[in-house]
């Protein structure tokens, strides 16, 4: 089992408030068939724009985007990052909605992290 991140984005079809009940719904509502497939996430909605990361196996994390990008509720779902995880961020979260600052910051964190992972991998490299 390989462990996977997919983040997207999408636009909402609904007004933005409606969309954040919408949203808030759908976290409720999805983190128990999550958590039955491994799947971790977190999601947010800003501006009539949904975001969200997923993490899980990379079977799971798929099957889930299909599911997403059935949904009539949103249209022009763009993948932002498709790709392996060493580990979770997410774990303890099967589906749970970030306010947009939290999010934004909990995205440039594993962003800055990962920059520092590969500077000491390529620092490591250097004799």
């Amino acid at each position: 089992m390989r462990l996977w991140k997919l983040s997207y984005i999408s636009t909402a079809v609904a007004a933005p408030e409606e969309a954040l009940r919408q949203l808030r719904d759908i976290c409720a509502r999805s983190g128990e068939r999550n958590a039955l497939v491994g799947i971790s996430s977190i999601a947010t909605v800003h501006k009539g724009r949904f975001a969200q990361v997923l993490e899980g196996p990379e079977d799971a994390v798929h099957t889930v985007l299909r599911r997403i990008i059935g949904d009539p509720r949103h249209r022009g779902l763009t993948v932002l990052a498709d790709g392996p995880l060493v580990a979770r961020r997410y774990g303890g979260l099967a589906m749970s909605y970030r306010d947009p600052k939290s999010f934004i910051a909990d995205q440039l964190e594993d962003i800055l992290k990962q920059t520092a992972d590969v500077v000491r991998a390529m620092k490591a490299t250097w004799h």
